[in-house]
Order: C-alpha cells, then sequence, then structure tokens
C-alpha cells in the first residue's frame, strides 16, 4: 500500500510542479493495470523513456499490484471462498493458476520464476504469485521471486522494444507510434477476454 501511495503521491509531485511526463507516468501506470508489462513497456518505449526507467517503473507497477492484491486474494480463499464475490472475482485467478501447476510443481521456485519471467506468456504477476502460493512457498520467498521474475521480464521486454522501434523508425518514423497503440489495444482485448473466459468457466462448475 506504501508503493502505491507513493506512486500517486509522486505523480501528484510532478503535476504540481507541471512536470511534462506528470500524464504519461499516469497513463504508463493504467496501460499495465489493463493491458500488462508488453503493452505498457511499449508506451514507455514509445515515448523515450530510458531503458532503465522503463524497467524499474514496469517492475515497480508490478511490485505494488501484488503487494495489495495477493494478500487480499489469500485472505478470500482461506476465508471467503464460498462467498459470491470471491467466486466471480478471486476463483478464477486461482482457476488460472491451478491450470500451469502441473508444468512447474516440480521446479518450485524456479517454476514459479519461469512462469513470471517468460516474456511471451499471458500471465502476469498476480497469477504467478497465487501459483507460489499454491505450490506452498513461503511468502517472502514467493514475493521476492515474483518481483525478480517480472524485473527480469521487463528487461527482456525493453531490449527488444528498443531494437524493434529503432528498425520500425528506419522504415516510417510513423509507424512506432502505430504499432504501439496495435499493440496496447490487443493486449487489452485479449486480457479482457481471457478474464470473461475463466469468469465463465468459473460459473459453469
Amino acid at each position: 500500500v506504501a508503493l502505491l501511495v507513493l506512486w500517486f503521491g509522486g505523480i501528484l509531485f510532478m503535476w504540481s510542479i507541471a512536470h511534462p511526463r506528470w500524464h504519461q507516468v499516469l497513463t504508463y501506470g493504467f496501460t499495465q493495470l489493463f493491458g500488462g508489462r508488453a503493452a505498457c513497456i511499449a508506451y514507455g518505449t514509445q515515448i523515450e523513456l530510458a531503458p532503465a526507467l522503463n524497467v524499474f517503473l514496469a517492475s515497480y507497477v508490478d511490485a505494488y499490484t501484488v503487494f495489495v492484491l495477493y494478500p487480499l486474494l489469500v485472505f478470500g480463499y482461506r476465508h471467503v471462498s464460498e462467498r459470491p464475490f470471491f467466486q466471480k472475482h478471486m476463483k478464477p485467478v486461482f482457476e488460472s493458476a491451478r491450470t500451469s501447476l502441473p508444468r512447474v510443481a516440480k521446479y518450485k521456485v524456479a517454476g514459479v520464476f519461469a512462469f513470471v519471467w517468460f516474456p511471451f506468456w499471458m500471465t502476469g504477476v498476480v497469477v504467478g504469485a497465487v501459483l507460489g502460493f499454491l505450490l506452498g512457498l513461503k511468502t517472502w520467498v514467493n514475493m521476492g521471486v515474483v518481483v525478480l521474475g517480472t524485473t527480469s521480464a521487463a528487461l527482456c521486454w525493453v531490449l527488444l522494444y528498443d531494437r524493434l522501434y529503432a528498425w520500425l523508425g528506419d522504415i516510417d518514423p510513423r509507424i512506432p507510434m502505430a504499432f504501439t497503440v496495435l499493440v496496447i489495444v490487443s493486449l487489452i482485448l485479449l486480457q479482457a477476454r481471457a478474464s470473461r473466459r475463466r469468469r465463465a468457466a468459473t460459473q459453469g462448475e
């Protein structure tokens, strides 16, 4: 919660001093929330954030997201698993994690790291953290592995996008902007579709 407050406090401070990037940082956070890591890093590359800052911001947003949601999910799993709210909003996250459980169970920590890190999986840190919980990892180990995994994934995405955008910009300066919009919209739609499928599957049980 402190990380989340610090994030919005920083944006408010930037706004109060009329920093030219305050709205971009705000957009960055919401892009990651709705589109995921790949979408926000594409946006960060498009607005020409320094690679190190792009990695830091993506990892930071993932960190406060999982730190806030993970305890709520675990509490719901242990105490209110039969309530309608849990069944509708939380159970799909656990079901998504369970589908990957057989693939990573024997690897434990390494499996959770790979699950969160692999840049082309639509997994996310929250599902990765729940996977670690189902594997019985201690909380501090689970959170550490998840943060390390998402930081490593962010670094891979930044390196990939830097090269890709440089190549696209050489073809036509307008292409990177169009590509960014396409990536963000596509990933938001894919996540929304996956979320609807998980909820439909949960309601059908």
